[in-house]
Order: structure tokens, then C-alpha cells, then sequence
């Protein structure tokens, strides 16, 4: 089996070469080689220069190169390693993303192995600390689970493995890389295409994910709008398929999960709800329009003591997604506010807990999106 290795890359020269020689050794071992590709933003701190000059085994072919596609992003890096898989004609595809610290040989086994047992799509499966992944945790997990009936736990995780075939499928349409695609939208576009096409799907385990994480007060702003619009954009592309989905099924696991405590990740709670506040009286205009007057109204009174619960919050993202399908928003950017708020309502509600207690919560939160799907038919 034919398998190479994507690293979409910007200025992450300081993590870069442990990821290359942890997949090098990992294509190697249970591969007998493979390719490593590096598809670079064009960084300046001498990333690509790390990622040539780490030793690798024989018979591991590594290059890097800067994209070309015009729109800066990691959806573009990742355009550009697909286009360059189906030349090579590999297999498999396996990406990982670029500031892994937790990144083992084993990766590449597990993301590789399924799509030779017949999988299509591999997503990852990591224990990761209760405050890293609060888009994941928020938004993307309970909206796919709700939305496609898959409890697929990391659809935004950023390292995956993917069939050859399911390469086609994603660079079918040149359009949808002119969108937030090819931005951080991609992890969630990878997931969907894969979910709402029918095509099989599994989880891996892979232990703890320790990587370079953000305050989500600090610098997870663009990031919401390109996944979270992405996501909409979704919805009305496959609302056929999502819309008579009544139950989320368990995704299988390959290999086991071994529990650990994460490395803690630190959020900033008086910042998330300072610009909560701040970016709620910007966009109030806007969001009045965008939320039903009931769930407007809940908002403004959750902002004072910021206990949002699960059920409106739900309904803040239906409404948003059906304020993006009419038009009302042209981006999920003024819903930025909402998600610091729901943020802060996370970190105060687990301060005490540990991430196994935490992740009981986030759970619950995707079945509490399901029961509260009929709000959503109902107004879409």
C-alpha cells in the first residue's frame, strides 16, 4: 500500500522536524517507506528548511513546497497535498497537522491501516484537555452529530486519513476552495463531505493530543467564523441529508483509548467574557435580526450572568444557521460573542471537574442539539 504523509505548514519551524522524523519512522516501520509532503504558506522562520534537513530512513522520499492556490490558508495547503497524492498515486493520505507534540510512529499506522481494512475517512480520536478544542466542543461536535447522526467525537481534529477515492470527491468542485474551504474551513468540509457522501467511515485512537493550543479569548475569532461558515454552507448543501436524521449512531473505534489527564490548557475567563460583552453590543443590530426574538431575548438576559445553557444555545446556532441560509448573515462572524459567552459558561460550569467529568457534559450537549432538532426543521 502506497502511503503518504501531508503537513500543511506556516512558520512552525520549532515543531515541524519532531512531526516529519515521528511520520518518517512511522512510514517506514509499517509501510516499508512512503512519501512526506510539506505544503508551506510561504513561512519565514525557515520552516521548510527544517522540514529538508531532518534525517530520515531510506526509502522515505520527503519534499516541501509553497503552495500556489491564491487564497492564503490551511484549506489551500491541503488542496495542493491532495492534487499532489493523486499524482503519486498513493493509496492513502494521511495529514497531521504541523505543532504535534504527541505525534508517535503509531499515528501513521492508525491512520493508514483502516483505509487498507476499507475505510474511507479516519478521524481522530484524542483525549485532549477539557479547554483545548472549545469550537470542537461547542459547535462542531454536537452540530455534525445532531446534523448527520454520526458521533464522530473530533470532526475538526486537523490530522485525518483518506482513501484515494475520497481525494476525487473532495477536489471535484474548484468552487468550494474559493470559500472559507480553503481556510480553516477545511476540517469540517473533510468530515461532512465524508458523512453526508456516504462513505465509511471510523475513529482512531490515538492517546493524548498535545500540541501548540489557543485562548479562545485571544485568537480563535477568525478561526469560529471560517469553520462555523463553512458549516452553514453545509447545511444548505446537504440539508437533504441531514434533515431526516433522527438519532446519532456510534462511529467505530480502531484500537483502544488508554485514559490519561492532559497537559492543562489555560483560558483567559474575564477576557472571553469582556469581549463577549463588547462584541454583543457591535453586532446587536445584526443579531437581533438573526435570532428569533425569544432566543434574542434569553441572550441579553445570559449575558448579565452568563449561564447559558445547552438548549439555547442550540437554538443561537439553528437560528444562525437559518439566518445564513436567508441571507440575514453573510458570514458567522457577529456570532462570535455568543460562542466567548457559552465559553465561559463551560469554563465556570468545570472548573472543579477533570476532563473525563468534562467530556460527560460535552456528550450530553450533542444529545440535548438532537432533541432540539425539531426547532430547527421547523424554521428552515
Amino acid at each position: 500500500m502506497k502511503v503518504m504523509v501531508g503537513i500543511p505548514s506556516y512558520n512552525n519551524a520549532d515543531t515541524i522536524g519532531f512531526v516529519v522524523k515521528q511520520a518518517a519512522e512511522g512510514l517506514k516501520k509499517y509501510f516499508g517507506g512512503g512519501i512526506i509532503a510539506n505544503a508551506d504558506g510561504g513561512s519565514n522562520d525557515g520552516t521548510r528548511e527544517v522540514v529538508m534537513k531532518t534525517r530520515v530512513p531510506e526509502g522515505v522520499e520527503v519534499m516541501s513546497f509553497v503552495y500556489k492556490w491564491p487564497i492564503p490558508g490551511k484549506g489551500s495547503a491541503m488542496k495542493e497535498l491532495m492534487e499532489l497524492a493523486k499524482e503519486k498515486g498513493v493509496d492513502v493520505l494521511v495529514f497531521v497537522d504541523s505543532d504535534l507534540r504527541s505525534i508517535t510512529p503509531e499515528w501513521i499506522y492508525k491512520f493508514a491501516k483502516p483505509v487498507e481494512d476499507g475505510y474511507d475517512f479516519v478521524a481522530p480520536l484524542y483525549i485532549r484537555h477539557k479547554y483545548d478544542g472549545t469550537i470542537t466542543n461547542n459547535i462542531a461536535y454536537p452540530m455534525t452529530a445532531s446534523l448527520y447522526g454520526y458521533n464522530v467525537r473530533q470532526p475538526i481534529g486537523g490530522d485525518f486519513g483518506i482513501s484515494a477515492k475520497l481525494i476525487d470527491v473532495y477536489l471535484a468542485d474548484e468552487e468550494v476552495w474559493k470559500t472559507d474551504v480553503a481556510r480553516f474551513g477545511v476540517d469540517i468540509f473533510l468530515t461532512t463531505t465524508a458523512l453526508a457522501e456516504g462513505f465509511r467511515v471510523v475513529q482512531t485512537a490515538l492517546g493524548l493530543k498535545i500540541h501548540n493550543p489557543k485562548d479562545p479569548a485571544a485568537s480563535l475569532g477568525p478561526m469560529f467564523n471560517q469553520v462555523v461558515g463553512t458549516l452553514f454552507m453545509l447545511m444548505k448543501k446537504y440539508e437533504e441529508k441531514w434533515k431526516p436524521v433522527k438519532n446519532i449512531r456510534d462511529v467505530e473505534v480502531f484500537g483502544e483509548i488508554q485514559w490519561k489527564e492532559p497537559e492543562e490548557v489555560k483560558v483567559t475567563l474575564e477576557l472571553l467574557k469582556q469581549k463577549a460583552k463588547e462584541l454583543f453590543k457591535e453586532n446587536e443590530a445584526i443579531l437581533k435580526k438573526a435570532l428569533s426574538e425569544e432566543t434574542f431575548t434569553q441572550v441579553t438576559k445570559a449575558l448579565e450572568t452568563f449561564e447559558l445553557d445547552d438548549v439555547l444555545w442550540s437554538h443561537i446556532l439553528f437560528d444562525g444557521a437559518v439566518a445564513y441560509k436567508r441571507g440575514i448573515l453573510k458570514n458567522a462572524e457577529p456570532l462570535i460573542p455568543l460562542y466567548f459567552a457559552k465559553t465561559a459558561d463551560f469554563v465556570e460550569k468545570t472548573r472543579e471537574l477533570t476532563t473525563a467529568e468534562a467530556e460527560k457534559i460535552i456528550q450530553e450537549r450533542a444529545k440535548v442539539f438532537l432533541e432540539e432538532k425539531d426547532y430547527l426543521l421547523e424554521k428552515w
